[in-house]
């Protein structure tokens, strides 16, 4: 098949969204079919660029959302190089500018539409609205009204999630949604690291080696519950100093976190880091520690838990395939129920940890394996084609 991917984020994006796309372009890539990948431009460029299957399209930074860039809806020059592509297929995984772009070219050209749902953007209304209720309303039912009209049209709808699913439900999508979760090449999250690298990483970033590393690892958002995560740590440096947090990532709330907690000897803030560095934070953290609930998948949790490190999370239903309390990983509900669960964790033995770690590792490569993913994908593609004749 030929097959053309429409987004508004792309490597070297650092988001789910990106990786997950890119993860899906070497998989389709790698059974053999012929992958054209949509999406907006680099920094500072101007023209229409179309090199090693990627076509990019010029877009307008969006400071204020993670530095995304958003594309005008519709570009000429782009649009002389797509049709002569004809397609099979037309993937488009998000909503704004690249995404309706997609939309407008599977209807000119006739193509059949799949549409994969990644973000809640309900999540994110903190963001716009500052927590003003009548605000927050107005945003979460635009929210919901916008979601209905873009699954309106002829297109098969799939998510990465039930969680996401849900959310789908309660905008009051009735169409049949297929759940995907998107596949992970966790090959580097296996790796051992040597006894030379920790020791690099201690020393690169002053940390105490005589302590228990906690880590956070992500965008930096409201959404993302991190004061949470750090309430939770400092209970439990009242009655124990054996552990630093290294807080890693960037984003619109990390000036905000540092102006609270930046004098804190035991909190270390660390910016964002390529995506190949992150199995060494995750493979020197003795705890992932999240209080997220915003996640329609959980990525840095699966890549946590694969690495070694022992994941502490806030419940959210999305997580129970991967985290299966006291088995897989630990949940907790409040600040003091994290402590609690914090302090418990870190005063099992070591060989419980160890089948903690193994029980993880292993029901992570079994649930997002690139085979699992591929034939589901490959379904709804065929039937995108069937539906089209």
């Amino acid at each position: 098949m030929k097959i053309g991917i429409f987004t508004d984020t792309y490597y070297p994006d650092i988001n789910g969204v990106a990786s997950a796309t890119m993860m899906q372009k070497e998989i389709l890539e790698k059974h053999g079919h012929q992958v054209v990948i949509v999406t907006t431009g680099l920094n500072k460029q101007k023209k229409v660029t179309f090199e090693d299957g990627i076509l990019r399209i010029p877009g307008l930074p969006l400071k204020f959302i993670y530095n995304y860039r958003l594309a005008f809806f519709f570009s000429k020059g782009a649009y002389d190089i797509l049709k002569k592509m004809n397609f099979d297929i037309i993937h488009v995984e998000q909503e704004f500018g690249i995404s309706l772009f997609g939309r407008i070219c599977s209807k000119i050209f006739d193509t059949p539409l799949v549409y994969t749902y990644h973000t809640n953007y309900s999540d994110y209304s903190k963001m716009f609205t500052k927590g003003r209720k009548v605000p927050d309303n107005i945003y979460k039912n635009t929210v919901k009204f916008l979601t209905r009209k873009i699954t309106e049209n002829k297109n098969l709808i799939v998510t990465p999630s039930y969680k996401s699913k849900s959310i789908l439900r309660s905008a009051g999508i009735n169409k049949h949604i297929y759940v995907i979760p998107n596949a992970i090449d966790l090959e580097d999250y296996l790796k051992e690291i040597t006894q030379e690298d920790k020791n690099k990483f201690y020393e690169y970033y002053n940390l105490p080696k005589n302590k228990k590393l906690l880590l956070y690892l992500g965008r930096i958002g409201v959404e993302k519950n991190i004061d949470e995560v750090i309430a939770i740590f400092k209970l439990y440096q009242k009655e124990k100093d054996d552990a630093v947090l290294l807080i890693v990532g960037d984003g619109p709330y990390k000036n905000e976190l540092i102006k609270k907690y930046g004098e804190d000897k035991n909190i270390y803030f660390v910016n964002k880091i390529p995506h190949q560095k992150t199995p060494i934070f995750y493979k020197m953290a003795d705890i992932f520690l999240n209080a997220s609930t915003s996640e329609t998948q959980g990525l840095t949790y699966i890549e946590a838990a694969t690495s070694g490190a022992i994941i502490l999370a806030k419940y959210d239903f999305n997580l129970d395939t991967v985290i299966q309390h006291n088995k897989t990983g630990f949940f907790f509900d409040t600040i003091e129920n994290g402590k609690e669960t914090l302090k418990r964790i870190l005063s099992l033995s070591d060989d419980k940890k160890n089948i903690i770690r193994k029980n993880a590792q292993e029901n992570c490569l079994s649930l997002y394996s690139e085979d699992n993913y591929y034939q589901e994908v490959m379904d709804v593609y065929n039937k995108a084609l069937r539906d089209n004749l």
